[in-house]
């Protein structure tokens, strides 16, 4: 099969029932028109015949003209030559249309609504297929089909402007997204140098005192720093890498006074993905509010039908600070994820609670 002919053969197996319903629907409305003209003729013989021409006769024309104008329309919507090519098949649509309409009405025979028409004042017959005529009917169909052709171009190009503006508009956000992740994974990496500084003036001052807890408080900040470098390499982060930074960090900030982290969930959250730094900003919230330990700190997941919850518990009030900061972490949250997520912060009088819900 060759490639026009496979062309061809797949546009007219492309033809959508809603294409196919709005030729037919011209076409009977057409006809329809064309029919009022039998009503000065309904005492003659034949006129029901002559009735079913006029309206058979352009149904038949549009569905030759849909065919011819299918592979056309399916062709390169870009192509330069693409409206003088729909031109041409409406024109070689109609003019084949026509042949085809008098190879019919001649077979079957039926009386013309013309022909009645003629007869009943008199007047000699009408030679409905001479050239003048025919040319004239198609130019007439060419004419319709083609403000019909011309909408559905416009209405295609409209669908098309707006699917481009669309597309533009996600990859925006898609760009928008990865450079907020890129700043994000900075952020990752950071290791706040004053906290880094006062950590090893700390240690180097115990060392100097011959402290015993010297060399502990060594390993801790060695430990959160493995914990929190490597992660400039990672785009996201699980349930328990966060609680191993949670707790690596509240071991190297408050050393001996450190409450630890206390960790609930079933095992299989364990790897649960959850967006990284933001757990750990509200950490450091808390210890600034707190000026010194939270008290027992705990960190909690569960699922919530239909995402997961996760909770960081302070077990001391009034560390949720300025709701404005809590909304920027919100906003910079949603912008790094593809889930719906939603933090919020409540304060009783003896704990805290950061909780973070996530809707996939």
């Amino acid at each position: 099969m060759s490639g026009l002919t496979a062309h061809v053969w797949q546009s007219w197996r492309s033809l959508r029932a809603r294409e196919l319903a709005g030729w037919l629907l011209i076409g009977l409305l057409f006809g329809v028109l064309d029919s009022s003209s039998l009503i000065y003729v309904l005492d003659q013989p034949g006129w029901p015949l002559a009735l079913l021409g006029q309206l058979i006769s352009p149904l038949v024309l549009v569905l030759v003209i849909a065919l011819i104008w299918l592979p056309v329309d399916r062709s390169d919507a870009q192509h330069p030559a693409r409206p003088w090519r729909l031109a041409a098949a409406l024109l070689l649509g109609a003019g084949l249309a026509l042949l085809l309409l008098q190879w019919l009405l001649q077979w079957l025979a039926w009386p013309d609504a013309m022909a009645l028409m003629m007869k009943k004042e008199g007047k000699p017959p009408y030679d409905r297929w001479h050239w003048t005529g025919v040319l004239g009917d198609a130019l007439f169909a060419s004419l319709c089909a083609g403000l019909v052709v011309a909408l559905h171009e416009m209405n295609r190009g409209q669908q098309a402007l707006e699917l481009a503006m669309q597309g533009s508009l996600q990859e925006q956000t898609v760009l928008k997204r990865k450079a907020m992740a890129a700043r994000l994974a900075t952020l990752q990496a950071q290791v706040d140098p004053q906290f880094l500084f006062d950590t090893l003036v700390g240690i180097e001052q115990d060392y100097a005192r011959g402290a015993a807890g010297a060399a502990l408080r060594m390993e801790q900040l060695i430990r959160h720093l493995r914990v929190a470098l490597p992660r400039l390499r990672e785009s996201g982060s699980s349930l328990e890498a966060e609680a191993e930074l949670l707790e690596s960090y509240l071991a190297v900030r408050l050393g001996p006074a450190s409450p630890g982290l206390r960790r609930d969930w079933p095992a299989e959250l364990g790897q649960l993905a959850v967006p990284p730094m933001v757990l750990l900003p509200l950490l450091q919230r808390a210890l600034a509010l707190s000026e010194g330990a939270p008290g027992p700190c705990e960190l909690r997941a569960e699922l919530n039908s239909p995402g997961w919850r996760v909770g960081l518990r302070f077990g001391r009030p009034g560390l949720c600070g300025d709701a404005a900061e809590i909304a920027g972490l919100q906003q910079r949250l949603q912008s790094t994820t593809d889930t719906q997520t939603r933090l919020a912060c409540s304060s009783s009088a003896d704990h805290t609670l950061f909780s973070l819900e996530l809707h996939p």
